[in-house]
């Protein structure tokens, strides 16, 4: 148990004051005054808000985490848009050299052993501890990944977990070829972890088995939670059904065995084509039905070198999963030969009795996810000048940098900011998991209004940027301690909600709609060894962007709806590595105190 602060609720008027200083800069004059009338009206001395607040400051007293319940079940469990593209992120490596389904299986089985390797270090609680700065950081998620899997439920999923080092721990891994779903245990009668030869052999036991495709049970967990509810109430009453989804539930992780995604006369790119195979499979002719989107971790090879992984968000964000993945992928590109080995114990094919009902569910989910898929537009950018060395050589913090540049590449498209949502790391406190970083500000709207002038000389220009970098890097540090703004709205709702109080005004009115209807979604999910993470956009006209700040280039995955007009995946990356070479330009204009 990690001795760490718990989650503080921070002073009513401090946040309220932090939200009409951040919905300014989005908001015409008449309703930011309506928005201070809302304000002064829910801090009344005596009034609502004073109420509001002691009843979640009497709750922080008395849980772990006041915001841990809520959070998991309003932004995860509750929530019944399909999983993959709007819940789970996909997360593209570096490709190997590797080419041939046999060459697939042999780095698929050095990876298995590799993540039961970090898998030991979980069990026996012998993982280093992470810390930013001087501060400890919980290690709660560390312990959600594997083993674990979000159940469908009647309008609340459930999310099972099966921690290790236990007498009735799980032994197994599910492995989907194919569209066929096989358990392989990964552990010798003795405890000992199977070899990567013994575990090749299995997997060619598997592909073996795996030659014809067959219906697709997986893509299945593709579909509108609802729908997918239904179909899974109906495969329970199976017993033979109800056994090979137990079996999937405990499994520590699920191997996805692909087919080859990449076409020689393909439009895309390698990588985006690459980026869209882990975000979603490409489409249910391809790999989509190789999948179990609910399973919180799930590892992806195919032939063609494609090395990745997709994982369900209820358990974690993505910087746990990446550490793990940091783990293994630099051990996977070492050259080491491995040979067949005997195992006594045969991968068991997991068994589905598909009748009438469930054959229409699948092929009815294969049509709804091949549309979803269809719409979204998900590109891979390399922004190959600079990156994070040449930003701290400059003085400025690599984060603050690129969201800035966001801003101002938004308002060169639209000529206007947008609400812009960054996912903030809570986890100095226990249980933490995100807030909000609202990278919009009166500075960076400032900064993107100068730039679009003919007449603010470039030093004008470089004070307004460094201010926004300022401003930034400001607002970060508060919510990274425990004093951000969305999360504490948030709770007063909740507490509302759960004392039979009208929810008050503030929290219900189009001024707080409109500023947190997040038109640009971004998070910074660093990887030492090149890994980009990607998911979709949060609303119909937005844009989705995770971006990994690399030593001398900046990776980015940018989404948006192709239903949507108004957006443009590859304008946007084409307007935005302009917008990083200009900032670049301003800040070498003069030495500059850090921002």
């Amino acid at each position: 148990m990690q001795n760490l602060p718990r989650l503080p609720v921070p002073p009513l008027s401090q946040t309220l004051q932090k939200f009409l200083i951040s919905v300014k800069p989005l908001l015409p004059l008449e309703k930011y005054k309506h928005a201070t009338e809302l304000v002064n009206k829910f801090i009344h001395p005596g009034g609502v808000g004073e109420k509001l607040q002691h009843l979640l400051e009497e709750r922080a007293k008395n849980t772990v985490n006041w915001l841990e319940e809520w959070w998991l079940n309003i932004a995860y469990l509750e929530y019944r848009l399909p999983v993959p593209i709007h819940v789970n992120p996909g997360i593209l490596m570096p490709t190997l050299s590797f080419r041939g389904s046999d060459e697939q299986l042999r780095y698929a089985a050095r990876l298995i052993a590799y993540v039961i390797e970090y898998k030991k270090m979980i069990d026996e609680a012998t993982l280093p501890i992470d810390r930013l700065g001087k501060s400890d950081l919980c290690m709660k998620q560390f312990y959600r990944i594997l083993g674990c899997c979000r159940i469908p439920g009647d309008k609340r999923d459930g999310v099972l977990i099966h921690p290790g080092g236990k007498p009735d721990s799980p032994r197994h891994i599910t492995v989907i070829c194919n569209g066929h779903i096989h358990s392989l245990d990964v552990y010798e009668t003795n405890d000992r972890p199977l070899s990567a030869g013994q575990l090749y052999q299995q997997l060619q036991k598997i592909a073996n088995l795996s030659t014809e495709p067959t219906l697709p049970v997986g893509i299945l967990t593709s579909e509108h939670r609802d729908n997918w509810y239904k179909a899974y109430a109906h495969l329970v009453k199976d017993e033979t059904n109800r056994k090979s989804l137990e079996s999937i539930h405990q499994s520590i992780f699920v191997l996805c065995l692909d087919k080859s995604s990449v076409e020689v006369n393909q439009k895309a790119s390698r990588e985006t084509v690459l980026l869209n195979q882990v975000d979603h499979g490409g489409g249910s002719k391809r790999n989509s039905g190789n999948r179990w989107f609910d399973k919180i971790f799930q590892v992806i090879v195919s032939p063609d070198g494609l090395i990745g992984f997709n994982y369900e968000h209820s358990a974690a964000e993505g910087p746990p999963i990446l550490h793990l993945i940091d783990y293994c992928f630099p051990r996977l590109k070492e050259a080491v030969s491995i040979s067949s080995s005997v195992v006594e114990k045969d991968p068991k094919k997991l068994q589905f009795n598909i009748d009438g009902e469930t054959k229409q569910a699948i092929i009815a989910a294969s049509k709804s996810f091949d549309g979803l898929i269809n719409d979204l537009e998900l590109i891979y950018y390399e922004f190959p000048h600079f990156g994070k060395e040449t930003l701290k050589r400059l003085r400025s913090s690599p984060d603050a940098f690129i969201q800035v540049a966001f801003q101002l590449a938004y308002y060169r498209i639209y000529g206007k900011p947008a609400p812009t949502y960054e996912s903030g790391s809570l986890r100095k406190f226990q249980h933490g998991r995100t807030d909000t970083i609202r990278s919009c500000s009166s500075a960076s709207l400032a900064y993107c209004q100068a730039m679009a002038s003919s007449t603010v000389p470039p030093r004008d220009q470089a004070n307004l940027l460094r201010s926004a970098l300022a401003s930034h890097r400001s607002y970060t540090d508060q919510v990274i301690n425990g004093e951000g703004i969305d999360r504490h709205l948030l709770g007063l709702k909740f507490i509302a909600l759960e004392n039979k109080i009208e929810v008050p005004e503030l929290l219900r009115d189009e001024v707080h709609e409109m500023t947190t209807y997040w038109k640009i979604s971004t998070s910074q999910v660093p990887s030492k060894h090149g890994g980009l993470l990607c998911f979709g956009p949060v609303v119909p006209e937005g844009y989705g962007i995770c971006y990994n700040p690399m030593d001398n280039r900046l990776l980015f995955a940018i989404s948006t709806w192709r239903s949507c007009a108004e957006t443009d995946a590859e304008k946007f990356s084409s307007v935005l590595g302009q917008s990083l070479e200009d900032g670049k330009r301003l800040l070498e204009l003069g030495p500059t105190s850090k921002l």
